[in-house]
């Protein structure tokens, strides 16, 4: 039985579908920070809301992922392209410290689903590793 057009389209539509979701199937969401033992002196959690302990600059900094924004300590990004190549997810974004806004390029590699490593093109041997807390 021949396949007709419409059908033909929507079984294309799908595999696109399929195939973008899995190319950003890795969930960033959540609080990173370099030594999982500092997650609690770094994030807190209140109201099912995480954010930045008094002292985490002190205590090793990280990041939150809330969907397509990243806040450090210090800056809040709005992600807006991802890409992946060769394992690598690359992000661009427009970033803020409040004072200033600039665009910023990340790269990073998910070692599994609590661990990835920052990279850092322009510098090839500098890496940062980072673990999700769980909170």
């Amino acid at each position: 039985m021949p396949i007709s057009g419409s059908a033909t389209r929507l079984l294309f539509c799908t595999i696109c579908i399929l195939f973008n979701v899995s190319a950003y199937a890795f969930d960033l969401n959540g609080a990173w920070t370099g030594d999982p033992k500092n997650c609690g002196k770094v994030f807190i959690k209140n109201n099912n809301k995480v954010s930045f302990t008094e002292n985490a600059d002190v205590n090793g900094g990280g990041f939150i992922f809330e969907g397509n924004q990243v806040k450090g300590i210090a800056m809040t990004c709005n992600i807006s392209n991802r890409t992946e190549a060769g394992g690598v997810l690359q992000l661009t974004a427009a970033c803020t410290t409040g004072v200033a806004i600039s665009t910023m390029h990340f790269s990073i590699k998910t070692d599994d689903e609590n661990k990835v490593t920052e990279i850092f093109p322009e510098t090839p041997d500098m890496r940062m590793t980072y673990v999700r807390c769980a909170l």
